[in-house]
């Protein structure tokens, strides 16, 4: 399972998910299956099927829930990866939240 839904490897390694094929890299391979990702062989192309992905999966999401938030976390996975696939849609909270505010200017 990724997220919400079964996925399956051919024998060429090509990923099937939700009737969706993603053809086997070794950069893809590694963001799917690495808790510290090698960037070296990892693509642009790879980076947007992963988060392809994680969208048809709600993999990223809390409850893997269509409208939740996504799930944060400390790990390197999120820090360096999901988050900045995700920017806009990333919650900030405690000092982060207050840091990236736009403060008025009293003149």
């Amino acid at each position: 399972m990724i997220g919400d839904s079964r996925f399956g490897v051919d024998s060429d390694g090509n990923i099937h998910i939700n009737n969706v094929d993603f053809p086997a890299t070794e950069g893809l391979w590694e963001l799917l299956t690495r808790k510290r990702v090698d960037k070296e062989p990892v693509t642009g192309a790879d980076l947007k099927q992963y988060k392809t992905i994680l969208e048809m999966t709600n993999a990223h999401l809390e409850g893997y829930e269509p409208r939740a938030n996504i799930r944060t976390s400390k790990g390197l996975q999120y820090k360096e990866i999901i988050s900045k696939l995700f920017p806009s849609t990333t919650r900030q909270s405690g000092v982060e939240a207050a840091l990236s505010r736009e403060w008025i200017t009293y003149k």
